[in-house]
């Protein structure tokens, strides 16, 4: 894969991203208009890291930090994506702790979507289990692999194993 990412048609030829202008983005069609440049390879691979992590906190917190937490590092990977380029697929986890404690966050690029278990905010957690799945276009799945377990290692001062 180039480093640069521009979408080719075969033969070299770069591939411009042809725009219609007719109703310039108030057409009622359901989806928004980006004027942003495209890059990527034609018939480009997303990268795929997809896991369970049982982890045990260095100390018990609440419901309500590990679920900011969490978000935060799913922002976080959504950040380090759009600074690269990159495009994101899909990234979603789905994260088990305590008696009956969830948390389901997903991400296609734009908003982070979060679910989770009510009445369970100031109860305190210890282990948790994280089942992530993160498909991205733009980058190779060892790098995906080690971003997103750094970044959840930083944000929730835990070391990671696999």
């Amino acid at each position: 894969m180039n480093d640069i990412r521009k979408l080719q048609k075969p033969l070299g030829k770069v591939y411009k991203h042809q725009h219609h202008h007719s109703h310039e983005g108030k057409c009622g069609c359901n989806h928004e208009h980006s004027k942003e440049e495209l890059y990527g390879e034609l018939k480009e691979v997303p990268a795929v890291f997809s896991n369970t992590i049982s982890l045990e906190l260095n100390k018990e917190i609440l419901v309500n930090e590990l679920e900011k937490s969490l978000e935060a590092w799913i922002e976080s990977l959504k950040k380090w994506v759009l600074e690269n380029k990159y495009f994101i697929g899909h990234i979603k986890a789905f994260i088990e702790g305590g008696e009956n404690f969830n948390v389901w966050i997903a991400t296609t690029g734009k908003e982070t979507n979060i679910k989770t278990s009510e009445n369970h905010g100031y109860e305190k957690i210890k282990g948790i289990t994280v089942n992530i799945t993160a498909i991205v276009f733009g980058t190779d799945e060892k790098t995906l692999k080690f971003t997103t377990l750094k970044k959840l290692e930083e944000l929730l001062h835990v070391k990671i194993h696999c």
